[in-house]
């Protein structure tokens, strides 16, 4: 039963590579959470954990927030479904996942290695493209393909392998990363590999106070290592990937800085959101002034020609800013509840003895991340995953043993 589970769960992830062009484009597994939808929502499961219901409750308030919002601005209708599609998809999704894992976070390893081969498949509809090369601006095959494989194939390692010694790998591993130039996702995995060292090397089980030392220690060590990278950028001994960014701007010491240059669409997508603060633009709306693009090319110091008309949508790049933007302040605040929420018990599901602390570790860094600076596609198909994970692992390490619990491995 476990092993047909696991290639449920396997297959599952894959079927996010199948797409069908049915009210915008949907996957054969967002199909499949529609359709199945009914066997999904189990009374049973609300009843044992009541954290589901919570959750519920403010996923109805996000889509309750979009709906309003639709109506007001006068959306499209094409455009209004697909917006509320991603709430829905979302919702089906993290509990399909949290069934699973509850009874055996083995599942999450499967449901990994699933994500992993679908990356290769589907690759990145909305941020790049496997034609890249591996030098210069344009490296989609590295960045949105090898980069994610090698974080993921990291993390279901971690849960063979001692957490120091794949601490120590994941560091090494993202610094590679970060050298041929995919920055942010090799940034990722050295600061997940720092913090789960730090965490597996203290002597007692995680409260506040050690995670205020661990993210003094962790900010400490990460400004260290990214005056190296910039030092070694400037000095020219790294050229590869999106580096050239650095010599750009003012003062690449500030990583404040870097990013406003690298997430342009993310400080436009907040001063759309802040024009139509109450009910938004409506999902998917149009930038038809060609505003906020002009916005972005100012941003980046960017010559334009002010005459042109632009149809295309504006930009946020932002799932938490994008939900303000689209659908106003009200599905603003239920977007961060939910964030908050999760990452509220992410965190204190962490602990030393844990061997999927890495995996916790990783998607908690992600999911903030993504929240702050990713499309809203990551919030119907990744952050589920990151989702159920902390729902489960916290139930399972505050409830139970973790000595106890039927690992699929045994770390020591």
């Amino acid at each position: 039963m476990q092993y047909r589970n696991g290639i449920l769960l396997f297959l599952f992830e894959l079927g996010f590579a199948l797409q069908f062009n049915i009210v915008g484009t949907i996957s054969l597994s967002e199909l499949f959470l529609i359709v199945f939808s009914v066997f999904i929502i189990n009374k049973k499961l609300f009843r044992n954990y009541p954290d589901l219901k919570k959750i519920t409750l403010l996923y109805i308030g996000l889509l309750g927030a979009q709906i309003v919002s639709e109506v007001v601005v006068h959306n499209t209708l094409n455009n209004s479904l697909k917006g509320i599609a991603v709430t829905v998809v979302s919702y089906l999704h993290f509990i399909f996942l949290f069934r699973y894992f509850i009874r055996d976070r083995k599942y999450i390893l499967y449901t990994i290695t699933g994500a992993i081969l679908c990356k290769f498949i589907l690759g990145s509809q909305t941020e790049g493209s496997i034609a890249g090369t591996l030098t210069g601006e344009d490296i989609g095959l590295l960045k949105f393909y090898i980069a994610p494989a090698v974080i993921n194939i990291v993390l279901v390692f971690s849960a063979f392998i001692k957490r120091k010694r794949i601490s120590l790998i994941a560091i090494f591993t993202g610094g590679v990363l970060v050298i041929l130039g995919t920055r942010s996702s090799g940034a990722t995995l050295v600061l997940t590999g720092m913090v789960t060292y730090v965490i597996v090397s203290g002597k007692y089980v995680i409260r506040k106070k050690q995670l205020l030392r661990i993210a003094i220690v962790t900010v400490i060590l990460g400004y260290g290592l990214y005056t190296i990278y910039v030092n070694e950028v400037l000095s020219g001994n790294i050229t590869s990937g999106n580096s050239g960014q650095l010599l750009e701007i003012e003062n690449p010491y500030n990583p404040i800085v870097l990013l406003e240059t690298g997430r342009t669409e993310v400080f436009v997508g907040f001063i759309a959101f802040m024009d139509k603060f109450w009910f938004g633009h409506g999902a998917w709306a149009l930038d038809e002034t060609g505003k906020y693009h002009l916005l972005m090319a100012l941003y980046k110091n960017k010559d334009v020609d002010t005459n042109f008309e632009y149809d295309d949508i504006i930009p946020a790049h932002s799932v938490l800013i994008g939900s303000g933007m689209y659908n106003g302040i009200f599905a603003f605040i239920f977007m961060l509840t939910i964030f908050i929420f999760f990452i509220k018990r992410g965190f204190k599901s962490l602990s030393k003895h844990d061997p999927y602390v890495m995996i916790v570790v990783s998607f908690l860094i992600s999911l903030i991340w993504n929240g702050l600076f990713s499309p809203t596609s990551h919030f119907r198909i990744s952050m589920p995953l990151y989702f159920a994970t902390f729902l489960a692992t916290y139930l399972i390490n505050t409830k139970h043993n973790t000595h106890n619990e039927n690992m699929f491995c045994n770390n020591r």
